[in-house]
């Protein structure tokens, strides 16, 4: 018998290369034996199989990390700089059978000089770097047999050698791999410095500026590329531009930018930044960039500060420099030719020892723009001692235009006049340009004193045709002699030098003779008489004449007008003498009055007519003033006055003085003026006017002779038309005693006979009235004939006064009543109020009479009352039937009384109610 034995095994064996993977964990593998044997009597082989052996593969945890290294043989290395990083790539796998998360850090190892900041970074992507979206990580999940790469990133700090190690294990440090050393080199780092300047710093407008822009390396290792930059955004804005063409450099290649962003080797246009790029810079080495900037006129009045930035690898410096973009203005003012003295020393200052108030001192100056720029000046003056008003003047003694535009060494004259106040001066006299420049100088003044030379002028005139004396005063006329005075005399303490003084001779006197050295210069009718006099001592006086005769150019109506003035150094403006004046007339002036009624009484208008003639064939009379002095009683009736039968406007009345003017009476005219008078009550015996008339020769230049006076006369006669008046009045019974006739409470009583003095009489009508017209004025008396009536007149003692008698003073329309006694008894008032308020007063009086209720009311007040309400309330349910019960509106000083009747059912007691008043004064 045949046997055979076999053993499968139905999983996978593990390796026997450790370059194999491991099998994965969890893996079952099968193991059963199978024997085949001939059996004896068998035709064909019988096989037979073993139980069946299960066994389970367990998981094993291993990780690799590449590439390896150690110190002394590192794998990877890298050279940066301080503050440079490097990034070393590693790959971890896990060579175990299961999946498994791997911690994973990194290291310094010993013989490290430096300690970089060492993180790890998930190379999601494989591409070596480190990116935005890759995280760092700590360990690594992977299944079996994957891999995963991790990046050591190492930022460099300060110079030396740091030998980093990438390292991986299993949970707890199992298996760890740890020979996976990298090294980093860190050299010695560059230093960059920046140093920038203008060349010129300050720079006018239209001129340019050399930029200077220099960086050096002054450490001791190489850098990397280095980019030196300059951007100019800032200052082109300002009106600070770039030069085209101007950039250089030493080294390096030079790039230019519109927008600061986009770099390009072609200068563009316009540069608004520039820049150079070296690959890098040794130590010591320096990279040098120069260009220029040209100054627009809108950079004027502004400093640029401009920063040159110059960056390598991480590190970046800077510099900054200062333009001024300006002119240099200055400005200097001095005495006259020397405009340029030293401000405050004494060439600076101009002085005088005397001056007069009110007369003009003056100074010369020069003003120079003493800068670079064209400047307008305006010049002031002020005065650190005394007051003065000071005028400025300029080239040919004209007003001194400001502000004064001077361009850059222009000169320009300045005076300045001063009328000074008593006491010393000490201007200054500045400069101020619009730029901000000033400068100064000094005029100074030692006294000014008050007061003026006294300049009189006198005349004397002689007839020329009986050799007499003419008044001061009068008229001239052709032929007549005027001998002129003129004195000067010095009221000061201080000498008056080169003294001068003029006579201009009226156009119509020829000079004949003059005193004293002096000179008559022109032609008749334009002649001019001056003395030169020289210094006048203080105190002194000193007197010249010139005689003169009336010309026959002279004509009527005319002043022969005559002064003299005086200059000298200390008065350059010229004083004036007092004013003499010659009238020259020979004509009439006349006047005459007429009036419309030889007699005339109270009331009566009386008409008056003027009539005035000038009785010069030659001259008119200007601004003839007609004076009418109308008598006492006689009152002018307004817009009655007339010329030549036009309306004339109302004279001027001053204490009942009439003035007219008219403004031209030709030569050889007569004039008519009309008004009226009225006469009044205070006119008395005759009414006697009179009027004059006065004028100036032709241009108002010379009081014409007076005219005549001209009189008017009235008498009057005041019987012929004696003032008449009227009386009248009532006769009542007074009810209720208070004296006045209220027509609701009081009853009339008609056919009384009153008698007036003289003998007149008249009869009441049925309201109990009587009159009495055309009744003199003045005093009158009237009497009550007792047999008329039955009521007696109230009692003298107990009712104020009243009688049957009444004397009275009438004018006008003048009233009186006679209140009369009731046969009964008065009546009662049912209730009396009365309302005080300061000095007004309201007084109510209720009364039951036949048929309803009589209410009265008296209101007294000492003024004038304005917006008066005066309301006396009805009582509830009565019915107003008379009269009125309500007043408003303005109440007079004095009384104002109302009376009305109302119609009432109630209980008595309560028909009284109180009224109410309000007013304004």
């Amino acid at each position: 018998m045949n046997r055979s034995t076999s053993l499968a095994l139905t999983a996978l064996l593990f390796a026997g290369s450790a370059a194999q993977a491991l099998t994965p964990a969890g893996t079952v593998i099968l193991n059963q034996a199978q024997a085949e044997f001939l059996p004896p009597d068998a035709g064909s082989t019988v096989q037979v199989q073993s139980n069946e052996v299960r066994t389970v593969v367990q998981a094993v945890c291993s990780v690799s990390v590449t590439p390896d290294g150690t110190v002394t043989q590192p794998d990877q290395s890298a050279s940066v700089l301080p503050g440079e990083q490097a990034v070393f790539t590693y790959t971890v796998v896990n060579t175990g059978n299961a999946r498994f998360t791997f911690p994973v850090g990194a290291q310094a190892e010993t013989g490290s000089t430096v300690s970089p900041t060492l993180r790890v970074v998930n190379d999601l992507n494989g591409n070596g770097q480190v990116d935005t979206n890759e995280p760092d990580v700590t360990d690594v999940t992977l299944d079996a047999d994957q891999q995963a790469r991790v990046l050591l990133v190492a930022q460099a700090g300060a110079a030396g050698n740091a030998f980093v190690n990438l390292t991986a294990s299993c949970a707890g440090g199992v298996n760890a791999d740890t020979n996976n050393v990298s090294v980093l080199r860190v050299g010695p780092p560059p230093v960059l410095g920046v140093r920038k300047t203008f060349t010129p710093a300050l720079v006018r407008p239209g001129t340019e500026t050399t930029v200077n822009v220099t960086t050096s390396n002054s450490g001791q290792g190489e850098s990397r590329e280095v980019i030196l930059t300059d951007l100019l955004t800032d200052q082109i804005a300002r009106g600070l531009s770039f030069v085209p063409g101007s950039a250089q450099t030493n080294v390096g290649t030079l790039e230019y930018t519109q927008d600061g962003t986009t770099w390009t080797t072609a200068e563009v246009s316009p540069v608004r930044g520039v820049r150079v790029r070296v690959p890098s810079l040794a130590p010591g080495a320096s990279v040098q960039l120069q260009f220029r900037m040209l100054a627009t006129p809108s950079a004027e009045g502004q400093q640029f500060v401009n920063t040159a930035t110059a960056r390598t690898g991480q590190d970046q410096s800077s510099g900054s420099a200062t333009a001024d973009v300006r002119y240099q203005p200055a400005v200097a003012i001095g005495p006259a030719g020397n405009p340029e003295a030293p401000e405050g020393s004494p060439a600076d200052r101009q002085s005088t020892t005397f001056a007069v108030a009110g007369q003009l001192v003056c100074f010369d100056h020069t003003a120079k723009n003493t800068g670079d720029v064209q400047d307008s000046y305006r010049v002031t003056v002020t005065y650190p001692q005394g007051a003065a008003a000071a005028t400025l003047l300029g080239e040919n003694g004209q007003p001194l235009v400001q502000p004064l535009i001077l361009a850059p060494g222009q000169t320009a004259a300045v005076r300045v006049c001063y009328d000074a106040q008593p006491g010393a001066l000490d201007a200054l006299i500045t400069i101020q340009g619009d730029r901000g420049t000033s400068n100064a100088t000094h005029d100074l003044i030692g006294t000014v004193q008050s007061g003026l030379p006294e300049l009189r002028k006198t005349y004397a005139a002689v007839s020329g045709a009986t050799r007499q004396p003419i008044p001061v005063g009068g008229t001239v006329a052709v032929g007549d002699t005027i001998t002129y005075t003129l004195s000067v005399r010095n009221p000061f303490d201080h000498p008056v030098t080169n003294v001068v003084i003029t006579d201009l001779i009226p156009a119509h006197l020829d000079a004949q003779s003059i005193s004293d050295g002096g000179v008559i210069s022109g032609q008749p009718g334009a002649q001019t008489a001056q003395w030169t006099l020289g210094t006048l001592a203080p105190g002194e006086t000193r007197a010249v004449t010139v005689t003169t005769l009336v010309s026959a150019r002279a004509v009527d109506g005319e002043a022969l007008l005559n002064t003299f003035s005086m200059v000298s150094t200390e008065l350059p403006r010229a004083l004036a003498s007092n004013q003499v004046q010659t009238p020259v007339w020979s004509a009439r002036l006349l006047i005459s009055k007429q009036v419309s009624a030889a007699e005339a009484t109270y009331g009566d208008k009386l008409t008056y007519t003027l009539v005035i003639r000038n009785e010069s064939a030659t001259t008119s009379i200007d601004d003839a003033i007609i004076t009418d002095t109308p008598a006492s009683g006689l009152e002018y009736v307004p817009g009655t006055s007339t010329l030549d039968g036009q309306p004339l406007a109302d004279p001027v009345i001053l204490d009942g003085v009439l003035k007219w003017t008219v403004p031209t009476i030709g030569p050889s005219r007569s004039i008519r003026i009309g008004y009226q008078t009225r006469v009044t009550p205070a006119a008395t015996g005759e009414l006697v006017n009179t009027a004059v008339v006065t004028g100036q020769g032709a241009g108002g230049q010379a009081q014409a002779i007076a005219s005549n006076v001209a009189t008017a006369t009235t008498k009057l006669n005041p019987l012929k038309f004696a003032p008449l008046a009227d009386i009248l009045g009532t006769v009542f019974v007074d009810r209720n005693r208070n004296g006045l006739f209220d027509p609701l409470l009081d009853q009339p009583v008609p056919r009384a006979r009153i008698l007036l003095a003289g003998g007149r009489e008249a009869l009441t009508d049925a309201r109990g009235r009587y009159s009495f017209p055309n009744v003199a004025l003045g005093t009158q008396a009237l009497r009550l004939d007792s047999n008329t009536t039955p009521y007696p007149p109230l009692n003298v003692a107990q009712d104020g006064g009243l009688s049957g008698t009444r004397t009275v003073f009438v004018r006008g329309l003048t009233s009186v009543d006679f209140p009369l006694a009731p046969l009964g008894g008065q009546i009662d008032a049912l209730r009396r109020t009365t309302l005080t308020m300061g000095d007004v007063t309201l007084e109510k009086a209720v009364y039951i009479v036949d048929g309803g209720y009589v209410v009265t009311l008296r209101l007294r007040t000492p003024r004038r009352l304005e917006d008066v309400t005066l309301t006396d309330p009805l009582p509830q349910g009565a019915v107003l039937k008379e009269g009125r019960n309500i007043h408003v509106g303005t109440v007079e000083a004095g009384d104002l009384n109302l009376t009305y009747r109302f119609d009432w059912t109630g209980e008595p007691r309560a028909a009284t109610t109180d009224p109410d008043l309000s007013w304004r004064y």
